[in-house]
């Protein structure tokens, strides 16, 4: 199993193009906003101090949660290209097993995530480091680092139950420029949930990147929102609530209670990812019994 995580790790890296096309949606976000979106953004909250850093922690925290989307579908590319070529039919000639070969498949994706995530956080952090002084602890970074992780096996899980119904590379390259283009917008990454109409909120809400994109904020910036608000709660909430640092289901979330929602979400992926596996395992070996 290990030779066919390294096998997808090897043909995604191999391919330079669909490396960079894998980052576009993250690479799209992070660049809308350096030119167009932060100083209206900002604007709005200009009586703030500190809130350029603000801003830029909160862009991070989103365009992460779209990097692990993205990428992760990039690194599933192989399931389909396998399935269309009849590789996996060969696959499952071997003592590999239906279920092993998926879940090499998922641990190859889920590799090319974190990765990707964390390449991507090191552009962030180096631009706003040079442009507005912005610093992290290691204590942010081991928290985001475990959180990069949950996102992508999340975000694997998700994209895999959707590869299942793929059978084309065609329609998988279609898919993936739809997702590339509107994850920003499913994870509140490009605008700031609070001003978008009840029904892009309420979608927002039951798309989990949301709650990855809450949680990565809230490490990044619950220091710094103590600091800027000095006790002031209301406001402290409002600001929140706007921005989707913390996300409003008849009340803002606490860390905790998102990390829980984002953790089922996790299993129910998971096992709908591979039960059509373990399905289609017992079906052939009764057929071949």
């Amino acid at each position: 199993m290990l030779a066919l995580i390294r096998r997808d790790l090897l043909l995604y890296f191999r391919n330079p193009s669909g490396v960079i096309f894998s980052l576009m949606g993250a690479m799209i976000s992070f660049v809308l906003y350096l030119v167009f979106l932060k100083n209206s953004i900002q604007a709005d909250w200009k009586s703030l101090p500190g809130s350029n850093l603000l801003l830029d922690q909160w862009l991070i925290g989103g365009t992460l949660a779209i990097t692990g989307i993205t990428t992760t579908l990039a690194g599933l590319t192989q399931v389909v290209a396998d399935r269309e070529s009849q590789v996996r039919q060969d696959l499952l000639q071997t003592d590999i097993g239906n279920v092993k070969l998926t879940i090499s498949y998922l641990a190859g994706a889920s590799l090319i995530g974190l990765l990707m995530q964390v390449i991507m956080f090191a552009i962030m952090i180096g631009y706003f480091h040079v442009q507005d002084g912005l610093t992290v602890t290691g204590a942010q970074v081991g928290l985001l680092m475990a959180l990069m992780l949950l996102n992508a096996a999340l975000s694997t899980a998700i994209n895999a139950i959707v590869i299942n119904f793929v059978k084309h590379m065609s329609s998988l390259s279609s898919l993936s420029t739809v997702v590339g283009t509107g994850a920003g917008f499913l994870v509140g990454g490009l605008i700031p949930i609070g001003t978008l109409p009840d029904f892009a909120q309420k979608l927002i809400k039951i798309t989990p990147g949301g709650y990855i994109a809450s949680l990565n904020r809230q490490v990044l910036m619950n220091d710094k929102l103590a600091d800027t608000f000095n006790g002031h709660l209301a406001m402290q909430h409002h600001f929140e609530k706007l921005l989707g640092v913390r996300i409003d289901w008849d009340g803002l979330l606490t860390r905790q209670e998102t990390l829980n929602i984002v953790i089922v979400a996790l299993v129910v992926a998971t096992l709908l990812a591979v039960a059509p596996q373990l399905i289609a395992g017992r079906q052939r070996r009764k057929l071949t019994a």
